[in-house]
């Protein structure tokens, strides 16, 4: 059987989706930073050890790897943005009451998500005005050395193959040791988990956006055991690949 060709398949995910949650308590954990903001109803959140009946109004910030808890009545709504840099000002706030400017900024990013309209940059401006309700100036992403991010160019390009260290400090022209520290030092997360963020970023996309059998949404993000696959995908989502497809597909 022929596969796809790399072209078909979609580039990075755009950093923000509308999502419902189930009214059953979910929990898990992720590599990657996420942005919980309420548009039409509560959700009970615990994460850091704290819980909230989460209003509109108000965002969850949660830090990679950080364990939470939610549940959330199904007919209700929320803006959520993934991201693989937190400002450091965000870090120790789990919840953030939204000042008028933020809620306005809001306004703005729901009407451009839910008309599939995402612009380049408006994530950073996002992060950095929550950041400076935190008492300090404004929040620029870290630049990103020329050769990492050769190296998540490259990953983007590839997620369907194997990519192990070897071959991407070959991409940065480094040696393993060397690539793997500069790696975390940059991104703030080892290339692993970078790794499994980005292709479990591209099979939410694809499961939401397209009709693709699971397996081959499991080939397409470099998993050749669908088995392992979902199992991965459960313990980052809290939902199996179908039942998220369910819940968030935009196909009729």
């Amino acid at each position: 059987m022929t596969r796809p060709r790399a072209a078909s398949l979609p580039s990075a995910p755009p950093p923000f989706s509308l999502r419902r949650y189930q009214s059953d308590i979910s929990s898990h954990r992720h590599d990657f930073a996420q942005l919980v903001i309420p548009l039409d109803g509560p959700i009970e959140i615990e994460v850091q050890g704290k819980g909230q009946r989460l209003l509109p109004g108000f965002a969850c910030v949660i830090a990679p790897g950080e364990r939470h808890d939610f549940a959330a009545d199904p007919a209700l709504s929320f803006l959520v943005q993934e991201s693989s840099w937190l400002p450091e000002a965000l870090a120790g706030h789990p919840f953030i009451e939204l000042d008028e400017p933020q809620r306005h900024y809001l306004a703005f990013l729901h009407r451009m998500v839910a008309e599939g309209r995402q612009v380049a940059g408006m994530e950073q401006v996002w992060l950095g005005l929550l950041a400076e309700s935190q008492g300090v100036g404004p929040a620029m992403a870290p630049p990103i050395a020329p050769r990492i991010a050769r190296v998540q160019r490259h990953i983007e390009a590839h997620l369907a193959e194997p990519l192990g260290n070897a071959r991407l400090a070959g991409v940065a022209c480094l040696g393993q040791s060397q690539f793997k520290h500069a790696f975390r030092q940059q991104l703030g997360m080892s290339v692993s988990h970078y790794i499994r963020g980005r292709r479990m970023a591209l099979a939410r996309t694809l499961l939401s956006q397209s009709a693709l059998p699971i397996g081959d949404v499991a080939c397409r993000v470099g998993y050749q055991n669908q088995g392992a696959f979902a199992e991965r995908f459960l313990a980052e989502t809290g939902l199996t690949p179908s039942a998220w497809r369910q819940q968030n597909g935009r196909l009729p």
